[in-house]
């Protein structure tokens, strides 16, 4: 185990003219895995993230997604297959939407305000959208 961020995506990244200087919004982080760790990552950098939501970000490139996939599990050194992030990644999605969804019942307005946005609606079609990657 190891303490993640969980949620290192763009809309977590500061930027300066040299790079990525770091995160933002840490409150999700807390225990996780390596494995779990990157596939957070893969899911928003890659993207494999909705279409509706990355084409708003300016992604378009879905046929390069799997190819994406693949440099950047190379570069990670990940041994194992990119069927295997992908089903981390299913995992690691349903996990989010598990959080999301419990903070907001518990009277989080944060995450009501997430669910009302439609987050948890962006998500499940992220999810339904991993088997054409």
């Amino acid at each position: 185990m190891i303490i993640g961020h969980n949620d290192a995506a763009p809309y977590n990244a500061v930027w300066n003219e040299d790079g990525l200087v770091g995160f933002v919004d840490w409150d999700m982080a807390g225990p996780t895995t390596c494995a779990e760790d990157l596939a957070w990552v893969a899911f928003s950098w890659v993207p494999l993230h909705a279409r509706q939501l990355v084409v708003d970000e300016g992604f378009t490139a879905f046929g390069e997604r799997r190819t994406r996939l693949e440099a950047f599990l190379r570069a990670y050194g990940w041994n194992g297959t990119t069927n295997d992030v992908l089903e981390l990644v299913r995992r690691r999605v349903l996990t989010q939407l598990e959080v999301i969804r419990s903070a907001a019942a518990t009277g989080d307005e944060t995450y009501q305000r997430m669910l009302t946005r439609g987050v948890d609606r962006t998500l499940q079609a992220a999810l339904g959208e991993l088997g054409t990657v």
